[in-house]
């Protein structure tokens, strides 16, 4: 049976800086790599916020990510046929808006995975019948403080939540009734280069289990792939466009405007990479190929990180990352929260940050003190 060319990108956010463009403007930010994915038979990608700008969050957010409607053309300039939206931020502007957009996704020929008005919905899979293939999509995003999605259960709606044991029991039923299963996974931990080992021992067991492919989004930042069993898990593919919210302080630079958008051709009986290509956005929203060489580079760089992974050499690796991000982060923190404002009134703001930031303060010192090896 001939194989079928799946195009991955991944996390995308269509608001901020994006908002209130035209729909010509709209696709001058993305011509730069729709080449990349009208190559392939289905593009996929991570829908990484709310569709729509009304509606309260249903639990305390950091930042709310959103965009408006209209800006979904953003994802049909790339040809993309399926997004997820198993992450943190798709219910930024609640669970109404979340229907709404999935709605609208459909409306504009669009299929989504991974979110719903239960958990049932939630997890339902997404199946296509393409080339003579029958391809099964499941999505599942992780609820732990490092990740936060809102997962949906029996009584409420949001995002299939992940449960390791389920997921491995999920992708081990589809296979049973389609040719090759793709998952997505949002999880790890934000800025680290590796995934934690529990990722690691978790996106193998997918694969085990029957899956062709997982695809992880999440950290922010391109991490290994990597080939095993006959399938591809990919940890982390980074931001593929994520523009500024500059009105919440929310933007990214240096390793954050990068991402990998892979080929993979799937067969019944193996995946492998076809291309990977390593793609950037600017402060206008702008995506673009990123040329030698720092295009090879950074997969020099992601091919000696894959060496090690799921050894002890990676878990000290990882556990030295961890404490080197979180150190940074609560020197930046307090630098900002109290020294610059001097300590008396720095440490009330720091009191003031709310219940989620002191939390993740907390957190900070946790993963300093004793890193976590979970996804």
């Amino acid at each position: 049976m001939a194989g079928l060319r799946i195009v991955a990108g991944g996390d995308v956010a269509i608001g901020g800086v994006l908002a209130g463009l035209s729909a010509e403007e709209l696709a001058s930010r993305v011509q730069g790599v729709s080449a990349l994915f009208a190559a392939g038979d289905l593009g996929v990608v991570s829908l990484d916020c709310a569709i729509g700008e009304q509606g309260e969050p249903p639990q305390p957010e950091e930042y709310v990510v959103d965009g408006p409607l209209a800006n979904l053309a953003i994802l049909e300039g790339l040809g993309i046929g399926l997004v997820t939206q198993a992450n943190n931020h798709s219910t930024d502007r609640g669970l109404g808006a979340l229907t709404e957009g999935r709605r609208e996704l459909s409306r504009r020929g669009m299929r989504s995975v991974g979110a719903g008005g239960d958990e049932q919905s939630a997890r339902e899979p997404m199946i296509f019948e393409l080339g003579g293939m029958r391809l099964g999509f499941l999505a599942f995003a992780s609820t732990e403080p490092w990740v936060g999605a809102l997962g949906a259960s029996a009584e409420g709606g949001g995002v299939a939540p992940l449960r390791n044991a389920e997921a491995i029991a999920a992708v081990s039923r589809l296979a049973t009734e389609v040719d090759a299963v793709v998952v997505g996974l949002h999880w790890g931990k934000e800025y680290i280069p590796l995934p934690p080992p529990e990722s690691v021992r978790l996106g193998r067991a997918l694969i085990d289990a029957g899956a062709a492919l997982v695809i992880g989004t999440h950290p922010h930042v391109v991490q290994p792939l990597e080939t095993y069993n006959g399938g591809v898990i990919c940890y982390s593919l980074g931001n593929l466009l994520f523009p500024p919210y500059p009105e919440q302080g929310l933007g990214f630079s240096g390793s954050g405007c990068q991402s990998l958008v892979v080929t993979f051709e799937v067969t019944a009986d193996s995946t492998s990479v076809e291309s990977l290509t390593v793609v950037s956005f600017d402060d206008d929203g702008f995506l673009s190929i990123v040329a030698e060489p720092d295009a090879g580079a950074l997969l020099t760089e992601l091919s000696k990180a894959g060496e090690t992974l799921g050894s002890r050499q990676h878990e000290r690796e990882w556990r030295m990352a961890v404490q080197r991000h979180e150190a940074a982060r609560l020197c930046r923190v307090l630098r900002e929260e109290v020294l610059a404002a001097g300590w008396r009134g720095g440490s009330a703001r720091l009191l003031h940050l709310g219940r989620k930031n002191l939390s993740s303060v907390v957190r900070s010192l946790g993963e300093i003190l004793w890193p976590r090896k979970g996804s």
